[in-house]
């Protein structure tokens, strides 16, 4: 019976695996040979759940008497037993100390190796262990007790190594996500119209956020500031043009829903968290920046020499 549960139809069921059964049947066996045929009922007078269950055939059974007051085994017989099994046996933490060897102690272990090498999920384990679990207003969301979550916490080794093994999976599938910018020498090589082709579709073609990496343009008529696109690298300097499109997606948002329009206001939402995650990453460049710990990739590209002339040439033009 569950801890904390008082009724006989709050009894919990058990997988039994195949092992455990031949000894079960062998121990039934034994007691019906010992007891004239049949398993003696006996009382659960020594056990914390006395006043709740009531007297039955119980297997783990030690000299039985008539009246049925003697003979149900309880949690320390079942400690004697464990440490009789176990003897010579020396087990240790880590700082040395002696572990003591108990039904509660083998409780922790199970669970530990079920949820940390087995991967059982939690909801099973809670069951396991008679933990209480609830529904939370679905017949499919179960509420993992707090006592079995922390079955669930790993070591810090543990988790790095799982992380690690997750990226090495991860990362041969993944396509490259920019592209390596020209060196100078390469870049005073390229004819103007190569070069012009260059900026338009390569990592030196300014977007209105920052600079495209795809090396072709894969939304070129529909491009809509390119947010949400993984091929957008955010510019710091971009930063007052990323505010004021937040304030402009803002506006849409309130208007959407004014007028009752839910999925265009959804979708605006959705770009005023785009633009949030640029300016937040614009705001990280410029602190790193400062710092001197950073540099742009866009910044480390020098502009073209006859692009600096003919600039230079309209500035003087205009003065």
């Amino acid at each position: 019976m569950p801890k904390g549960y008082t009724q006989e139809s709050e009894r919990q069921l058990f997988l039994i695996g195949e092992m455990a059964g031949r000894h079960l049947r062998e121990i039934g066996q034994l007691l019906e040979a010992t007891h004239g045929g049949v398993i003696p009922v006996v009382q659960p007078t020594r056990s914390t759940k006395s006043e709740d269950l009531v007297p039955e055939p119980y297997l783990f059974q030690w000299g039985a008497s008539a009246d049925g007051r003697l003979g149900l085994l309880d949690p320390g017989d079942v400690g004697l037993l464990l440490r009789f099994l176990f003897h010579g046996i020396t087990l240790t933490t880590r700082t040395g100390k002696p572990i003591r060897i108990a039904a509660h102690v083998l409780r922790h272990v199970l669970a530990t190796h079920a949820r940390t090498v087995q991967n059982v999920p939690a909801e099973a384990v809670a069951y396991l262990l008679h933990h209480r679990i609830t529904l939370s207003g679905s017949t499919q969301a179960l509420t993992v007790p707090q006592a079995t979550a922390y079955y669930s916490r790993l070591p810090t080794a543990q988790l790095l190594a799982l992380l690690f093994e997750a990226q090495s999976t991860l990362t041969p599938s993944l396509k490259r996500t920019y592209l390596q910018a020209p060196s100078p020498r390469t870049l005073e090589q390229m004819d103007e119209a190569l070069r012009q082709i260059f900026e338009q579709w390569s990592l030196l073609g300014p977007t209105v956020l920052g600079f495209c990496s795809a090396g072709l343009c894969v939304r070129p008529n529909n491009r809509a500031l390119c947010l949400g696109c993984r091929f957008l690298v955010p510019h710091y300097s971009n930063l007052t043009h990323a505010l004021t499109w937040r304030k402009l997606y803002a506006l849409h948002t309130e208007q959407h829903e004014a007028h009752g329009h839910t999925v265009d206001a959804k979708q605006a939402q959705q770009m005023i968290q785009y633009l949030d995650d640029i300016i937040t990453m614009m705001q990280i460049q410029i602190r790193a920046r400062q710092d001197g710990g950073y540099l742009p990739f866009a910044d480390t590209v020098l502009p073209h020499t006859n692009h600096r002339e003919k600039e230079d040439d309209r500035d003087a033009q205009s003065l």
